[in-house]
């Protein structure tokens, strides 16, 4: 819930669904457990579920938007657009570089998993207000992290991969997600381990140099990682190779904790960092 007279976001209450797999019984369990008076459900997609391109913004009359990007969608997807639900943000480079190209984020989602996951939560008799992804989930933190005027690079770390975000004042202007299973990192050799490393460290390097040359306007004053799942050296791997000061992200430090002190553990913080992004929806800048 929103911080009192622009605190912390405060959360009240958190918890896990009891079973491995989305249902509606063990969803209902979730719902008596954390339901509070006026609570909206937001639901996370996840990866594998939906696809995220840049696409240039079309030249159109904000009514004909929607239909527009679903139409460009057309050759990027691998069934049917007419199949697909369809959503877009812009990057907002226009203010800063106005002779620049405008483009934008398209997602797209089956239509068949947007209404599964909207049915499971009708079975479990819950209204769910919206779908979200984590890109924006991790943008919507970020924005809680960044310093006036700074843009910030953040890098959290998930069971399938790393999720790297470029935001300035609460926007999404760049993200790349490196396929790098997090086992890999925790119980891989030495060798697979340095590897897994030094290719989130070029990606990390790639992108700030993207934004160096491309969104000079943005000016990247450190890199944030978000709490780990598992004690890992990423963070020291990746101070040891970009100018570009990390740093660790502690949450309590953005979130009022009072209530859930479960969540005073990094990796009890890892395992709630989407959820927790999601949950900022409406919130500020957070959309």
């Amino acid at each position: 819930m929103p911080g009192a007279d622009g605190g912390k976001p405060q959360v009240v209450k958190c918890g896990t669904m009891p079973e491995p797999e989305f249902g509606a019984g063990g969803l209902a369990q979730l719902a008596r457990k954390i339901a509070v008076p006026q609570f909206q459900w937001t639901l996370p997609l996840a990866r594998g579920d939906y696809k995220m391109v840049v696409l240039p913004e079309p030249a159109v009359k904000p009514a004909e938007m929607a239909d527009s990007v679903r139409w460009s969608l057309g050759t990027v997807l691998e069934y049917p657009v007419e199949e697909a639900a369809v959503d877009w943000m812009s990057i907002p480079t226009s203010k800063h570089v106005p002779q620049r190209q405008q483009h934008l984020y398209a997602v797209a989602a089956r239509n068949d998993v947007i209404r599964q996951r909207a049915e499971t939560f009708h079975q479990a008799k819950i209204t769910l207000n919206a779908v979200d992804i984590g890109e924006t989930a991790q943008r919507n933190i970020a924005a809680l992290v960044e310093k006036p005027g700074e843009a910030l690079g953040m890098v959290a770390v998930y069971a399938q991969g790393v999720q790297i975000t470029f935001t300035f004042e609460g926007e999404l202007y760049l993200d790349r997600f490196i396929e790098a299973p997090l086992a890999m990192a925790v119980a891989g050799d030495d060798d697979s381990r340095t590897r897994m490393f030094e290719r989130i460290t070029l990606q990390v390097q790639r992108s700030l140099d993207f934004v160096h040359r491309t969104l000079s306007f943005m000016h990247v004053g450190r890199i944030v990682m978000a709490p780990l799942p598992a004690p890992i050296a990423l963070r020291e791997h990746l101070a040891q190779n970009i100018a570009e000061p990390v740093e660790m992200l502690d949450l309590a430090s953005v979130f009022d904790f009072s209530l859930t002190p479960a969540l005073a553990p990094e990796e009890n913080q890892a395992r709630y960092f989407v959820a927790l992004g999601a949950a900022l929806r409406g919130m500020g800048a957070a959309q």
